[in-house]
């Protein structure tokens, strides 16, 4: 008898601790947390003569034409600035007075932040963005970056194809991108596969998408190529190419034919690790109530 009621007390505990364990893994983070982060923002002007350029920051490169530009001066008497468009020979072709965003007054030290649209001042290219500040006795101190507005980029330099013999290539792409060719050249530059062309999802606002390639299926050698993507703001492709990027790929040719992977019970059945568990817990409550409901009617029995 003693042996049956410690028999019921292991099953009632066993399923007490499962319970709790269950709800322990399914309480969200923030429940178990005991506070949160909180970003605190302190400007702190210097106390010297100087203008310093926070935004854009020297060698950024953008595909959305609207930039935020923000500078911080102190003690000045007269901050002006000026975006210059740098043709494609690196000689500056025209620059803007940016006027309505000039600041006067006597030994002011602040923050000036605005936005300009680049389609209106020369579209894609290189910029320079300066900011001239001046002292009341006629010293003079400046600052300046140097930007690209272009139409496509990518965060992507190298290629890495994955188990599957896929590389998957995130592209930005400015407003008014309609369509992008990819092309393959090996280390010598010979053109070696010509992808389908890819049609760009947002051609009005431009934005950011993942292009998928199936390496494996082009039936290349191992070795160093060049995947070659250019931009077109018409379907037809006609005309000079808005933009064009390389991306650098290593590829290794598989020994043997991929073998479809049959393992990975839980991702091809779409369960998520809490229900996995939660099911298993109700299973487990299941048996050890049926085991209980066995050991009582023995101890009838007897």
């Amino acid at each position: 008898m003693h042996i049956q009621k410690k028999q019921l007390l292991g099953f009632g505990g066993l399923a007490l601790v499962a319970g709790i364990t269950a709800v322990a893994y399914n309480l969200p983070t923030s429940a178990t947390s005991a506070g949160g982060d909180v970003d605190v923002v302190v400007q702190v002007y210097n106390t010297n003569f100087e203008t310093k350029i926070q935004s854009p920051l020297d060698g950024d490169k953008f595909t959305d034409g609207v930039i935020t530009f923000k500078e911080i001066h102190s003690k000045a008497n007269n901050v002006k600035y000026y975006l210059t468009h740098i043709g494609e020979n690196g000689e500056p072709d025209v620059t803007y007075e940016l006027t309505d965003y000039e600041v006067n007054g006597d030994l002011v030290s602040g923050t000036t932040t605005f936005n300009l649209d680049l389609d209106n001042y020369g579209g894609f290219g290189t910029y320079k963005f300066t900011s001239v500040i001046t002292s009341s006795d006629g010293r003079t101190g400046e600052d300046s970056v140097k930007f690209q507005y272009v139409s496509m980029d990518t965060p992507d330099d190298d290629a890495k194809e994955d188990e599957e013999g896929n590389v998957d290539i995130e592209v930005c792409y400015a407003a008014g991108t309609k369509i992008l060719t990819m092309e393959i050249y090996d280390k010598s530059g010979k053109l070696v596969a010509t992808l389908t062309d890819y049609i760009v999802k947002n051609p009005e606002t431009g934005g950011c998408e993942t292009i998928r390639i199936k390496v494996d299926d082009l039936d290349l050698d191992s070795g160093d190529y060049d995947i070659v993507i250019k931009s077109y703001d018409n379907y037809d492709k006609t005309g000079e190419p808005t933009g064009t990027i390389t991306i650098h790929l290593g590829y290794t040719k598989p020994e043997s034919p991929n073998v479809p992977d049959t393992g990975a019970l839980l991702s091809s059945l779409n369960i998520s690790r809490s229900d996995f568990l939660i099911t298993g817990l109700i299973g487990f409550t299941a048996i050890s109530l049926i085991a209980l409901f066995v050991i009582k009617r023995a101890n009838k029995k007897q």
